[in-house]
This record gives structure tokens, C-alpha cells and sequence, in this order.
């Protein structure tokens, strides 16, 4: 029997409150970047479902894409989504980190090295935290 790899997922995101730093079991060392998300994500809800707006609230941050900004703006008022008092669905978060790193919202770096796609193969080492970077454009260009 293959023993499980726990790994660290961090969360950085400039200037602001973040969501926290999680511990992820995975069956193996070598996965992908979708499935590494998949648990990262899922792991940051049930972190916080206690506290289903401020979870809410560091999805979003984390997660909301340029796109989604631009578009909002357009309307006049940039709003965070989903602000009911329901817990976030993890399926449709983990499906809105997906599209959030293919749009380049946020970056993810394994043993240093920044993580390129979605299906692209991973070997995580232990000791070794994973850290998803929020990316924030330059005022200016």
C-alpha cells in the first residue's frame, strides 16, 4: 500500500487578508496541476465554513479573475459575487480556480518553479509548500 503525501498549500495575495495556509493529502507525489487545485480548493472551504461571508469574501479575492473585474467595472460597480449566507460550493470554487489560473490570475509555484498548465505533471517533495500567488496588474501598464 502506497503511503499518502500531505503537503502544505499557501496563499499569498498583495495587501490584504488571505486565505489560510492549508494542509492536503494527496495519493501520491506525482499528480497534476488540476488536481492539486482541486484539493487545495476544496481544503480552503472547509477551512473556513464557519464563516461563510469572510469565506466568501477571501474566495473571491483570491479567485476572481481580471475578466470578471473588467466587466464589473463596465456596469459602474465592481461587487464580489455570491454574497448569500450559504457555504461556497467547493465544485463550483475549485471549477472558478481552474479558469482563474488559466486567465493568469494567480500563479502557482511547486518546489519553486512556476507551474505553466492545468494538466501540466507535478512531483511535490515533502517539505516543500506549494504557494499559489495572487497576481496583481501594475497601475500604469
Amino acid at each position: 500500500m502506497e503511503a499518502t503525501m500531505r503537503v502544505e498549500v499557501r496563499s499569498r495575495v498583495p495587501g490584504g487578508e488571505r486565505l489560510p495556509d492549508v494542509l492536503i493529502e494527496l495519493a501520491r507525489e506525482r499528480t497534476t496541476v488540476r488536481e492539486l487545485i482541486r484539493a487545495a480548493v476544496a481544503e480552503q472551504v472547509r477551512a473556513w465554513r464557519g464563516d461563510h461571508s469572510r469565506c466568501r469574501a477571501m474566495l473571491d479575492r483570491q479567485y476572481l479573475t481580471d475578466a470578471e473585474v473588467r466587466a464589473q467595472a463596465a456596469t459602474g460597480v465592481v461587487r464580489l459575487p455570491g454574497r448569500a449566507e450559504a457555504d461556497p460550493d467547493p465544485d463550483a470554487e475549485v471549477a472558478r480556480a481552474w479558469r482563474a489560473f488559466e486567465a493568469g490570475a494567480f500563479a502557482l509555484f511547486v518546489n519553486g518553479v512556476q507551474a505553466d498548465a492545468l494538466d501540466e505533471e507535478i512531483v511535490l517533495r515533502l517539505g516543500e509548500p506549494v504557494v499559489f500567488v495572487r497576481l496583481t496588474a501594475l497601475v500604469g501598464g
